[in-house]
């Protein structure tokens, strides 16, 4: 009788919860998962972080490698704003402006595209560069052709390239700009002398985790770092050559 009765009391405790090592176990269990689960998370952002400095570093290269074997300029647009970025290239003449852009914040898509629409417009007015036409060689020299720079529609990258979930750009300074720009549009270009400008290319995930591109003026190689960099100052070489615009 004794025996039965402490079944039934067993039975009857059992019944009324966990033990408090099984509790215990069961909140080790959760806590593990949700630190597996969080690791996960961490290392497909810091993937896709990696995944996007090796994309841009061989673009740069491949820009450069273009521009000397085809004798045409190339360039890489950011679209800070939109995450996205790609490849263009044109066989007119370009240089870029001697005077650098100021403030941080580039051309938007749409301004730049309201401006390029102006400009034809002015230049359908006109079928001949009239008497101020050195003017207006000097501004088509200067950043003015940049309208007729076309998809490399021959590469992947010639589409726009949009950065994977959790990436975006934090900031990107080329040589013909003053500061980093942290929205709006950047352009980074490629010379068919065998020289681009060069540029600082920050990258930054939902951790907070960064990947600075440093490009080489002369050669295009990029060096990467797992850190920001200090901003170029405005006496720092914009890569030109002498006797380059």
């Amino acid at each position: 009788m004794n025996r039965v009765r402490r079944t039934r009391g067993a039975r009857a405790a059992g019944a009324r919860g966990f033990t408090l090592i099984e509790l215990t176990i069961a909140l080790a269990i959760v806590a593990l998962l949700a630190g597996a689960t969080v690791m996960t998370v961490n290392s497909v952002t810091d993937a896709h972080l990696r995944s996007s400095g090796t994309a841009l570093s061989g673009a740069i290269k491949q820009c450069y490698d273009r521009a000397a074997m085809l004798q045409r300029s190339q360039r890489i647009v950011f679209d800070i704003d939109k995450q996205i970025w790609w490849i263009e290239f044109t066989e007119s003449p370009f240089a870029v402006a001697r005077e650098r852009l100021t403030g941080e914040e580039g051309e938007s898509s749409e301004e730049m595209r309201e401006r390029l629409e102006a400009e034809q417009r002015d230049r359908g007015r006109s079928s001949s560069f009239g008497d101020d036409g050195k003017e207006e060689v000097q501004r088509m020299i200067e950043g003015g052709m940049s309208r007729f720079f076309v998809p490399d529609e021959d590469l992947d990258a010639g589409k726009p390239q949009v950065l994977p979930g959790g990436v975006s750009f934090a900031r990107i300074w080329t040589g013909h700009q003053e500061k980093p720009f942290t929205s709006g549009m950047a352009h980074l270009h490629f010379f068919p002398q065998g020289w681009t400008e060069p540029a600082l290319i920050e990258l930054v995930d939902d951790d907070g985790d960064v990947f600075t591109l440093e490009v080489q003026p002369l050669t295009g190689r990029v060096k990467v770092y797992d850190r920001r960099l200090e901003d170029p100052s405005a006496e720092d070489d914009d890569g030109r050559k002498d006797g380059d615009l």
